[in-house]
């Protein structure tokens, strides 16, 4: 007989615990991380849920169970998965979620025999779900949120491939002034994602996050994995693109082959998007933008309205988190930044080139109408899209 359960649940569900459990077995097996097995199971209702299986008995797998139901249980955000309830016993932790039919924006550019055939568009779409959602745990969750994992197999897709940011077994919340922390016995990250600053200092900022969406958004755009069977030396693709640039070959080469081919107007949007990674990629972590700023550039990229749909409210009362809709006029943006696009930098420098591309006017209206330095960010990267070559980046200087 098995231990007596305690479940909470967050949605109202039609949810026997036992049954649940029951449909833990290898044929319903969806996915699987460093902390527990995911499966694929329907309740009566005929709804289907994902449930995360953790050992508690396990270290690491009952911290990172605690971790995702202190995380999510007090936030809503329609880039971040939800959190519909969980179950525990003496043997076994489960946590429930929304099941996600499209899988992982890892399997949808890597795996199977369809890996990486979607179109700009989708990718587009995903990238600024991913940047809203950040964005939200770094400036709108109080104290601010720490990822502190983020890949593409952490990024599941909904039914119209809307992005939903997952898996946080290893968040943790900022709670000294500095904005960052140090890190703990159970290490953060995956590899190919991690910060330089994680390595070097073993201490993780909001910007570590931001680094690992720079290489998240750089496979969205070259259709590469971090660290790519066709780079030379298990080279990374942060270093792939850089070595690229500076040897002055054309940008477009960069971009996935299943990409090239597409109108001018969209090729610039993935160049666009191109420098956009390279700055949250930069070496020094003051170098890279905040994902506030990011998601305001990739808007912009578009002209779409900044902030997009108010997020979900939070189903219940925090002390984490404000229920403030998205601010994203920030003077995060460092003069640095602007100085590596504008003349550049012996760190990291951007120059574009495209005589077909043109400073989109929301930008320079935007520019002149308020001090908004992100505005005024995009503004520079605008403006160096222009004089000798047709397409895009000429060089990205380490």
């Amino acid at each position: 007989m098995s231990p007596p359960w305690e479940v909470t649940l967050y949605q109202k569900l039609d949810l026997s615990i036992a049954d649940v459990a029951r449909s833990l077995t290898a044929g319903n097996v969806i996915g699987q991380g460093r902390s527990g097995v995911v499966y694929k199971v329907a309740i009566p209702s005929g709804l289907m849920v994902a449930v995360k299986r953790f050992d508690s008995a396990e270290k690491i797998s009952a911290a990172s169970f605690s971790s995702e139901i202190a995380t999510l249980a007090t936030i809503r955000h329609r880039n971040i998965v939800r959190l519909l309830g969980w179950g525990a016993n003496l043997k076994t932790n489960l946590l429930f979620y929304d099941y996600m039919a499209n899988g992982t924006l890892g399997a949808l550019l890597h795996e199977g025999d369809g890996a990486g055939l979607v179109e700009w568009e989708t990718r587009f779409k995903i990238a600024l779900g991913v940047a809203e959602g950040l964005a939200y745990l770094h400036h709108d969750c109080v104290p601010p949120i720490l990822h502190r994992d983020v890949k593409s197999h952490n990024i599941l897709l909904g039914d119209q491939y809307e992005a939903f940011l997952a898996d946080f077994g290893l968040a943790r919340v900022v709670e000294d002034e500095p904005g960052s922390l140090s890190a703990n016995p159970q290490f953060a990250g995956s590899y190919g994602y991690i910060a330089p600053e994680y390595a070097c200092m073993l201490r993780i900022t909001v910007k570590s996050d931001v680094y690992s969406y720079g290489v998240v958004l750089l496979e969205i755009i070259t259709g590469k994995k971090p660290v790519d069977p066709s780079f030379p030396d298990g080279q990374h693709v942060v270093q792939w693109v850089r070595d690229h640039l500076k040897s002055k070959k054309d940008p477009v080469e960069i971009l996935d082959p299943k990409l090239q081919g597409h109108p001018d107007t969209q090729i610039q949007e993935m160049l666009q998007a191109l420098g956009i990674s390279l700055l949250c990629t930069s070496n020094r972590a003051e170098d890279r933008p905040t994902m506030k700023d990011v998601a305001v550039l990739l808007r912009e990229i578009r002209q779409e309205p900044i902030g997009g749909s108010d997020p979900h409210k939070p189903t219940s009362k925090s002390s984490k988190m404000t229920e403030t809709n998205p601010s994203y006029s920030s003077s995060s943006v460092t003069p640095a930044q602007m100085l590596m696009l504008q003349q550049g930098s012996s760190r990291c420098s951007l120059a574009y080139s495209s005589s077909s591309a043109s400073i989109p006017s929301s930008a320079t209206s935007i520019t002149n109408q308020t001090p908004c330095v992100v505005s005024e960010l995009y503004f520079r990267i605008g403006k160096c899209i222009k004089s000798e070559h047709r397409k895009g980046v000429i060089a990205m200087i380490q």
